[in-house]
């Protein structure tokens, strides 16, 4: 086996939203980007050290393979603060060790007009790969997952979770494991009617494969179109056109993109429109709700459970308030695109709103 750590950074510098970055993608939507026009004013934190993370022996043993998906700011002196896991492929190990090398990673401090600022909207994802090349299933979880996948097929789902559990569970996949694992965990969920469970399967099954080498276009392809329709059942527009945009790039796939492209016109209409947007938000097991924000204000509404702070991350500019129901929050055009953060006890539901607010 090749020990050797492959590590990936994609999402370095993720600063405008993808309302607006799919507009020059579809025809007649222009609108324009506050993020570009401040990165023409500004000089961009530039990374000058990287420590890499350091492997679990014990995931390596077992053959594991992962990602972490994190978010971090970078402050004035170019130190990284308050780095987050957004998403992981669900090792607990990998995002301690992500956790832990990204604290020690230096860049070059953000600068606006001339002035040191913070630069918070920082994304990255580290790959922990032992292989440049993508091993097959072993027999183990071949076995399992076919097990898992005739109860689900016999329409068996109380025999299809726990084998999916237990599957779960054991947690040692290589990276093909990992792909067909979550577009298992997503079958599930749908049959289940549970479209947050499919909603995180799916994104997970999308960022291990990446390109569709592992899935095969086929599978690759309609888990794009089911992310696309979720996403936009759950007003989560910005990460809806972000999906379109994936799907454009497939091969032979005009029928579909044909298929699709008038409701992400729909959604463009509304993200240019003065309506409200609700968004349905529950708290992840690890405590925390992210968004990628398209107006420019924001209330919380329907709150059930306990809900902590409520975060910016914008361009240039970080706040954290008291998550209620009693405040609206308005984002000034200098602070450019935002993502949201809500932390609270987990399975705690609640509704953002999103408000258009001119300035």
């Amino acid at each position: 086996m090749n020990k050797r750590l492959i590590i990936s950074f994609i999402l370095l510098l993720s600063l405008t939203a993808p309302a607006t970055a799919q507009d020059a993608a579809i025809p007649g939507a222009t609108a324009p980007d506050p993020s570009s026009e401040l990165l023409e004013s500004g000089v961009m934190p530039k990374p000058i050290k990287r420590v890499p993370p350091a492997y679990p022996k014990s995931l390596a043993r077992s053959g594991s393979e992962g990602w972490v998906q994190l978010s971090f700011v970078v402050g004035k002196d170019g130190a990284v603060l308050d780095p987050v896991v957004e998403d992981s492929s669900g090792f607990r190990g990998f995002e301690k060790e992500a956790l832990k090398a990204i604290k020690k990673w230096q860049y070059s401090p953000a600068f606006v007009d001339g002035e040191a600022v913070e630069q918070c909207q920082q994304k990255v994802q580290l790959d922990f790969k032992l292989h440049e090349t993508a091993k097959g299933v072993r027999r183990k979880f071949r076995s399992a997952y076919i097990a898992a996948t005739d109860a689900l097929q016999a329409n068996d789902l109380s025999l299809a979770s726990e084998l999916t559990a237990t599957l779960q569970a054991k947690k040692q996949w290589n990276s093909m494991e990992s792909a067909w694992f979550w577009m298992l965990a997503a079958d599930l969920a749908k049959a289940q009617g549970d479209e947050i469970a499919e909603l995180a399967s799916i994104n997970r099954a999308l960022v291990t494969d990446g390109d569709g080498k592992l899935l095969g276009h086929d599978y690759f392809t309609v888990l794009l179109n089911r992310q696309f329709v979720l996403h936009t059942a759950r007003a989560n527009y910005a990460a809806a056109l972000d999906t379109f945009n994936r799907i454009e790039t497939q091969p032979d796939n005009q029928q579909n993109i044909d298929s699709l492209r008038p409701y992400a016109h729909k959604i463009l209409a509304i993200l240019k429109s003065e309506q409200s947007i609700a968004v349905p938000g529950v708290i992840a097991v690890n405590g925390n709700w992210w968004h990628k924000l398209s107006r420019s204000a924001l209330a919380l509404a329907n709150i059930k459970g306990e809900l902590d702070t409520i975060e910016l991350r914008c361009h240039n500019r970080r706040e954290v308030y008291s998550a209620d129901s009693d405040s609206t929050w308005h984002i000034p055009a200098s602070w450019g695109r935002c993502s949201v953060r809500v932390e609270g006890d987990p399975n705690s539901t609640f509704t953002l709103v999103e408000l258009h607010w001119q300035t």
